[in-house]
């Protein structure tokens, strides 16, 4: 068996034939590596200069103080009268302080990140979806003892009237709760409308991309 002579032409062209194509695609990997680190940049950098930190961290505060009064009110009106409790108040409260905190957290601690901005946007959608169940909820409680609340007001006799009278209490405190659910609703809505126009300014405009892929980043 001979032994290759490594100093001949024919196997130094053979070695470089090998050698080039490796290389090039070398480079050409090293090249679409810097493209799509510069691109995130460039993205981030885009999304970040457009962001309006002091609106998002309001929407943020005034979704806390609102979630807040939704669980007292729902406490409240447990502990006046316990008729047709759902607690729906209670267990929706989970799914609202969760968007509240991470959208405060979002420019306090994360700097308007983009993918935390996102992750923001998807928990400000569960809130939507609660507070459509909760509006559901509280509405068809008022819609459905409107008539009872408007006849209780006549009733004056012993301890059916004291009955009425806390019905009546629950009946206000329900209507209360109905109003704030109905403007954290809104709340949540400006969010997704924020997102949605940020992101057609900051990265569809400038570079005609979504970049879905940042989702998946760690």
């Amino acid at each position: 068996m001979r032994t290759p002579d490594l100093t001949s032409a024919s196997y130094i062209m053979s070695e470089t034939t090998w050698t080039y194509p490796r290389l090039s695609l070398a480079k050409k990997v090293n090249s679409r590596a810097a493209i799509s680190a510069r691109s995130d940049i460039d993205y981030e950098m885009s999304w970040r200069s457009k962001f309006s930190k002091i609106p998002v961290l309001i929407l943020g505060i005034v979704q806390v103080v609102l979630t807040l009064l939704i669980f007292i009110l729902e406490i409240a009106s447990l502990a006046v009268y316990n008729y047709q409790a759902t607690g729906a108040g209670i267990w929706c409260s989970l799914s609202f302080i969760a968007a509240a905190i991470l959208t405060i957290l979002l420019v306090k601690k994360w700097d308007r990140s983009r993918l935390w901005a996102t992750r923001v946007f998807i928990a400000q959608i569960l809130l939507l979806v609660f507070t459509f169940i909760l509006i559901g909820i509280v509405g068809n409680f008022i819609s459905t003892n409107s008539n009872a609340y408007s006849a209780s007001s006549s009733t004056s006799i012993g301890s059916v009237a004291d009955m009425f009278a806390s019905f009546r209490t629950k009946y206000r405190i329900m209507q209360a709760q109905l109003a704030f659910a109905i403007i954290l609703m809104f709340t949540g809505l400006g969010y997704v409308i924020f997102y949605i126009l940020l992101t057609y300014l900051a990265l569809w405009k400038p570079f005609h991309t979504l970049d879905i892929s940042h989702l998946f980043q760690k």
